[in-house]
């Protein structure tokens, strides 16, 4: 009988460290190459009891199993695959410029100048891609809290955000912890429209540093349109969508 209980505790302990990865990626997909792999499975069959993995520095750190993402993205970009893709391709030009690199140095007919040719035209778009799309958005998750109710005074108050980007390759996801309720720092990108700055929308400030992040707005429904209220009114700018949350005295 202790041995049964013992292979019991074992199973239920692996079920809830284990994590469902999942492929990200949009219905409308028709390469399977394009796949993006994320530890955000919604369709997990363990969702309830798989961990969230947040990043911390060059960690993921796992939140406390009370937490759970919900069933489905508040937000999901549709350029997420595109974005992968390219940057894939980049990459994969790079390694190319290396191998030519070599090559056109080795050789005594070519001057070293068409090496550094090669290897700046086969690099910069790499720098470029990765430069302007490191705040980019994939999907936005709400994290709950399983061990109180949900309801609509519990998900208010202490309202928190699952942010999911692409990392460098464009092969996988990580996530990114938001706290909405009163973070006054988390607010739209001010400032004029620069091209040479990477595509951001929203910004907070998380420990002395700041954060962007890269989300497009009019998808999500009204989901997303109270959080674009929010991020709003924490500018000063008012387009309509912000609905001010009464308080109990």
């Amino acid at each position: 009988m202790i041995l049964l209980r013992f292979l019991r505790s074992l199973r239920t302990l692996s079920r809830v460290s284990f994590r469902h990865k999942g492929s990200f990626k949009n219905n409308d997909t028709t390469v399977e190459t394009d796949e993006v792999v994320s530890d955000n499975n919604p369709w997990s069959p363990t969702l309830y009891q798989d961990k969230v993995y947040v990043r911390q520095g060059w960690k993921n750190v796992a939140l406390p199993s009370k937490f759970r993402l919900s069933y489905e993205p508040l937000y999901e970009s549709p350029g997420a695959k595109y974005v992968a893709i390219l940057k894939r391709l980049t990459l994969s030009f790079a390694v190319l410029g290396v191998y030519g690199l070599k090559l056109l140095y080795e050789l005594v007919q070519f001057d070293d100048i068409f090496a550094l040719g090669v290897i700046l035209g086969t690099w910069t778009p790499v720098a470029a891609v990765q430069y302007k799309t490191k705040d980019y958005v994939t999907r936005i998750f709400r994290l709950y809290d399983k061990e109180k109710p949900h309801t609509l005074e519990n998900l208010v108050n202490d309202e928190q955000l699952i942010v999911e980007k692409l990392n460098a390759t464009g092969g996988k996801t990580y996530n990114t912890l938001v706290t909405v309720l009163g973070n006054e720092s988390l607010k739209l990108c001010t400032g004029e429209e620069d091209a040479l700055k990477p595509y951001r929308t929203w910004q907070e400030t998380v420990d002395g540093r700041k954060k962007f992040y890269y989300i497009m707005d009019n998808l999500g429904g009204m989901k997303m349109d109270r959080l674009w209220g929010i991020v709003e009114h924490n500018l000063g700018v008012d387009n309509g969508r912000y609905m001010e949350q009464k308080r109990d005295n």
